[in-house]
């Protein structure tokens, strides 16, 4: 199986929870916002994802090749926007070891 994220890249994942409607008017122009992201940031990989069961939950991700996990700016830019919406969770995700854990001193 080949790896989701290799061990110096980390996730920004920002998630709305709203309605189905409000999330689809939102759509294009988030499009165009992760878009320029990727278009901007070199080490940066985006897309956005809609919840497999509930039309009004989706994610935008932001998965980085280098620097150190943490909220950047891009994300922030993200959470502006999307907080219109509804609920907000902005989360920074790094690999975990073979054995479930890792430290940040090892990125």
């Amino acid at each position: 199986m080949e790896k989701l994220v290799e061990k110096n890249k980390w996730i920004e994942l920002i998630r709305v929870r709203s309605s189905a409607g409000r999330v689809a008017e939102a759509i294009p122009e988030l499009k165009e916002l992760i878009k320029d992201i990727e278009e901007s940031e070199v080490q940066a990989e985006t897309s956005l994802m809609q919840h497999g069961l509930y039309e009004g939950d989706f994610a935008a991700v932001i998965v980085w090749g280098n620097g150190t996990p943490q909220r950047t700016q891009s994300g922030l830019m993200l959470v502006e926007r999307m907080q219109e919406l509804g609920s907000i969770e902005h989360a920074v995700w790094i690999p975990a070891s073979k054995n479930g854990s890792y430290s940040l001193k090892k990125m």
